[in-house]
């Protein structure tokens, strides 16, 4: 939590004198009431509101109303400034409890909320439609004002279906994933792909092809504590039943975790080379469970899907599916570009094994070439000697 870079007027809401300084992140201070307070309200509340979060922290007697005489449906705020103050507050507090955005700070006026962008922060298109919303969608429910920031909550695709046949429209569209010819090892080495991680669940399989980027979540034990605990990110679930709604019903999130989990089998843990790769990677102090599911060849555990010997990206990544496979069918296009890379790439064995076999018999003819004409020139050398 970036404490330092919060404005002067939400520095006020959580400290006794309005300093950085002063502002206390003890289990008795305000902050950390405000805290638990806000994501008690979005665990038991459906699609909860930035605005209404506020109202339940007014109840509470957490923060100061905003309205002089009571809020109703048309009320102007007396304080306006406290209102924003407010609303940017909790929308940063749900941004740390589901670590789906980190909110952005002194970055654009307080009538509107921010989520930080960084200065070398790739950007797809895929993810992010924007990184500012006007403050007044505070009173939307959280599915809704996050949809208007872009995909970062995804919802399975409404162009496939969840299980493949043969007769699925969409079916000739599948191919298969194997883990040995679809890695992190092979994007970095035939695509020249740098690993990039981040602290935000929204960025997990972003690929930006213009830099050959690829971010990956660094925190996979978030994921296991949000399936067990169905804390905050749960809260921002759509109820709307309509199956042509974008935005995540409570069943995607779910799938939505549990394929960020199953990712990094795919990407790492199922193959050797990448295995390797992983451990040469310039990721500081990953947590146990990272390391575990990214090194070891065999892992289970009950918040991680099974290991698949083939996987398919709308079978196995109802959610992440085309993430996936616009990564599955650049590295299936990729082709090596030196001795170097066709030496290492072993996703099609056929060509595999037919350039070893021609470079062991072309080089087995040209050494019995070279040994034949060093025996002729012995020979006339004796002749003429």
């Amino acid at each position: 939590m970036r404490i330092a870079e919060l404005p002067d007027c939400v520095t006020h809401l959580i400290s006794k004198g309005g300093e950085i300084s002063d502002i206390d992140l003890s289990m008795d201070s305000t902050l950390y009431q405000i805290f638990i307070a806000a994501s008690e309200f979005a665990c038991q509340g459906e699609c909860p509101s930035i605005d209404n979060t506020i109202d339940f922290l007014v109840e509470r007697g957490l923060f100061e109303s905003a309205y002089s005489d009571g809020k109703t449906l048309f009320s102007l705020p007396a304080r306006p400034e406290t209102l924003s103050a407010q609303r940017l507050l909790i929308f940063a507090i749900l941004g740390w409890q589901s670590m789906l955005y980190l909110p952005s700070f002194n970055t654009c006026p307080l009538n509107e909320l921010a989520i930080r962008q960084d200065t070398d922060q790739p950007n797809s298109g895929l993810i992010f439609d924007t990184f500012k919303l006007p403050a007044d969608l505070a009173n939307r429910p959280m599915s809704i004002l996050l949809k208007g920031y872009g995909n970062l909550l995804p919802a399975q695709s409404q162009e496939y279906t969840k299980i493949a046949s043969e007769t699925s429209r969409v079916a000739s569209s599948w191919f298969p994933m194997i883990p040995s010819e679809m890695n992190a090892y092979l994007l970095h080495t035939l695509l020249h792909v740098d690993i990039r991680w981040v602290d935000t669940l929204a960025l997990h399989l972003e690929y930006d092809k213009s830099t050959k980027t690829l971010s990956l979540f660094r925190y996979p034990s978030f994921c296991v504590a949000m399936l067990q605990s169905k804390g905050a990110l749960f809260s921002f679930a759509s109820l709307d039943l309509n199956t042509s709604d974008p935005r995540a019903n409570y069943n995607e999130i779910t799938d939505f975790l549990h394929e960020i989990l199953l990712s990094y089998r795919l990407f790492f843990g199922q193959s050797k080379a990448s295995r390797k790769f992983f451990r040469r990677l310039s990721n500081p102090d990953p947590t146990p469970l990272l390391r575990s599911m990214c090194t070891n060849k065999f892992f289970v555990h009950p918040c991680v899907p099974a290991d698949r010997a083939t996987y398919f990206a709308y079978r196995d990544f109802h959610v992440l599916g085309e993430r996936v496979e616009l990564l599955a069918k650049e590295l299936k296009g990729a082709k090596p570009k030196s001795w170097k890379h066709l030496f290492r790439d072993r996703r099609d064995t056929t060509q595999y094994w037919t350039f070893w076999l021609v470079a062991i018999f072309g080089g087995a003819s040209i050494l019995l070439s070279l040994l034949q004409v060093v025996l002729q020139i012995v020979q006339v050398v004796q002749a003429y000697s």
